[in-house]
């Protein structure tokens, strides 16, 4: 029932993905340094955003922030191909809710930079601070360690999530420039190990700058 449960998340990421890859047109990246992230970001639903609706983020509730957080609905189902013993249900239950906290795209997030590290706080008001050294940081959560790297990759910065289970989340952020002359941030998401197969495809979220 449970991997019922975590197919069933997989299938809803393929299907936004998929229709977000037709929605939005790439613009020539303008971001030069990391400061160009900074500032407060509001999720564009119209261009290929879902925003977490209400009630479905309790059960990923001390996940990670960052634009990418939340719960989504049903939970999945994992494949454990090949050798070795499978996952009891404690953790795959665990792994259902890191899917969850990846896959739903928070409304809207701040992003502080400096010349050191980047905190990016989600609207419900936790926070996740990234230093920015290509360096493996260690962090403490509920649901056990989380690695995280993060590096600047000029115009964008990517940073990884590698948990205890094996799943990698690879999330890059980069700051395009839009039709009316804004900016827009770009988060994609790449989900890969844990059993979750190497055909999951990437989550794209768009946001618009908030006025000041």
């Amino acid at each position: 029932m449970l991997r019922k449960s975590v197919a069933v998340a997989i299938a809803l990421v393929c299907a936004v993905s998929a229709r977000s890859a037709g929605v939005i047109a790439r613009a020539q990246p303008a971001t030069l340094t990391p400061a160009d992230l900074a500032g407060r970001w509001v999720l564009d639903a119209g261009a290929g955003g879902e925003p977490g609706k209400p009630g479905e983020g309790e059960q990923a509730r001390g996940g990670p922030p960052g634009g990418l957080s939340g719960g989504l609905p049903g939970g999945g189902s994992l494949n454990f191909g090949g050798a070795g013993k499978p996952p009891d249900s404690t953790t795959i239950e665990r792994m259902r809710r890191i899917i969850a906290a990846e896959t739903t795209a928070a409304k809207k997030f701040a992003i502080v930079v400096d010349l050191k590290q980047m905190t990016v706080t989600a609207d419900d008001g936790r926070a996740e601070t990234l230093v920015l050294d290509g360096r493996r940081h260690l962090r403490l959560t509920g649901d056990g360690e989380i690695y995280t790297t993060t590096r600047w990759a000029a115009p964008r910065l990517v940073s990884e999530r590698r948990y205890d289970e094996g799943i990698k989340a690879t999330r890059t952020f980069v700051v395009e420039a839009s039709e009316g002359g804004g900016r827009r941030l770009v988060v994609t998401l790449k989900l890969e190990g844990g059993g979750l197969g190497s055909k999951l495809p990437e989550l794209r979220r768009v946001y618009t700058a908030a006025p000041p």
